[in-house]
C-alpha cells in the first residue's frame, strides 16, 4: 500500500517564519518610523528659519525709510511710526487751496504720476513739495497736511493740466488741512504715509505672532499676524521679537525722538521636540538680529 506525502509546514516552522516576519517588520517600522521623525523635525527646523528671517527682512524693509521724526512710539516688544504709502502730483487745485486731486492709478504712462501701495484714505498724512518764492533750493519745503476727507474728482487734461487721456483723467481727490501754501503749484509732487504698528502678541492658546495694525481718524485695523510662533515675550527685551533703540551717541534711549538707530533681534523655536542631526529629542531655536540706521540721522 502506497502512502502519498503531503506538502506542508509544520507548527514548529510556522511560529519559527511568523517570528521572523515580526523581526523584519519591526525594524521597518522603527526605520519607518525614524524617518517620519526627521522629516517632520527637518519641516520644522526649515518653518523656524524662515520666519525669525520673515520678520527681520519685514521690519528692515519698513524701518529703513524711516526718521526718528516719524515715529509715534517704541517698547522693547513693538514699535509705531508714519510709513510710505505712495507718492503722486497735484493736477488741480480749488480756489481755497484745501481741496486737490491727483491724476489716476490707471494710465499707460512707462511712469504713472501717481502710485500707491494701497490708496490714501481719511485719516492720512501727506507730505506737499514746496519750491518756494526763488529758484534757489534753500527755500524748498515740504508742508505736512492731513486728509479730512475722500472724494472722486476730475483731472484737467493736458495742456492745460497734467493729465495724459481721460482714464488718468478720472482722478483722486482730497481735502486736506491745513490749506496748501501759496507757492504749492500744480505739479507739485505728494508723497503720502500712514501710521503702522509692529508687535509681539500672544494669539491663540500660547503662540506668539508678530502683528500689524493701522490706525487712522481714529479708527483702527484689525491686528493681523504676519509671521511666527516666536519665544513668549519677557521684559528687557528677551522675547520673541524685541527692539532696542539708540541715539547717535551709541546709548540707549527711551526718547523716541532721539532715535538714530534701531535694533531689532527675532528668537524663534521649533513647536516639538526634534530629532534631526545633533539635536535629539529637544526644540530647535535660532535668531536672527538686524541694526537700521535711521535716515537724516549723523
Amino acid at each position: 500500500m502506497m502512502w502519498l506525502r503531503r506538502a506542508g509546514v509544520t507548527l514548529v516552522e510556522l511560529v519559527v517564519a511568523l517570528t521572523l516576519f515580526g523581526l523584519v517588520a519591526t525594524i521597518m517600522l522603527s526605520v519607518l518610523r525614524g524617518q517620519q521623525r526627521f522629516h517632520i523635525g527637518s519641516l520644522e527646523i526649515i518653518d523656524t528659519k524662515r520666519n525669525v528671517h520673515q520678520a527681520a527682512e519685514l521690519l528692515y524693509g519698513e524701518l529703513r525709510a524711516a526718521s526718528s521724526a516719524d515715529i509715534y512710539s517704541i517698547s522693547d516688544s513693538s514699535i509705531s511710526f508714519r510709513t510710505a504709502i505712495g507718492n503722486s502730483h497735484i493736477c488741480a487745485i480749488d480756489s481755497a487751496r484745501s481741496f486737490i486731486t491727483l491724476p489716476s492709478t490707471r494710465t499707460t504712462r512707462a511712469a504713472p504720476l501717481s502710485a500707491f501701495l494701497t490708496l490714501p484714505r481719511l485719516g492720512d498724512s501727506l507730505l506737499v513739495f514746496d519750491s518756494g518764492d526763488t529758484p534757489a533750493a534753500d527755500d524748498d519745503r515740504w508742508h505736512p497736511h492731513v486728509i479730512s476727507s475722500d472724494r472722486g474728482a476730475l483731472c484737467p487734461l493736458r495742456p492745460r493740466g497734467v493729465a495724459s487721456n481721460a482714464t488718468e483723467a478720472a482722478g483722486i481727490g482730497m481735502t486736506v488741512a491745513p490749506p496748501l501754501a501759496q507757492n504749492v503749484v500744480v505739479g507739485s509732487p505728494v508723497r503720502f504715509f500712514r501710521p503702522a504698528s509692529y508687535a509681539l502678541y500672544r494669539g491663540t492658546g500660547s503662540t506668539w505672532m508678530l502683528g500689524y495694525f493701522s490706525c487712522a481718524a481714529g479708527a483702527c485695523t484689525p491686528r493681523q499676524p504676519l509671521s511666527g510662533p516666536y519665544l513668549p515675550f519677557a521684559s528687557g527685551g528677551g522675547g520673541g521679537v524685541a527692539f532696542e533703540f539708540v541715539d547717535d551717541q551709541g546709548a540707549l534711549t527711551t526718547d523716541r525722538m532721539r532715535v538714530a538707530r534701531i535694533n531689532v533681534v527675532v528668537r524663534a523655536r521649533s513647536p516639538s521636540p526634534v530629532d534631526v542631526g545633533h539635536i535629539r529629542g529637544q526644540r530647535y531655536q535660532d535668531s536672527l538680529a538686524v541694526s537700521v540706521a535711521l535716515r537724516n540721522r549723523s
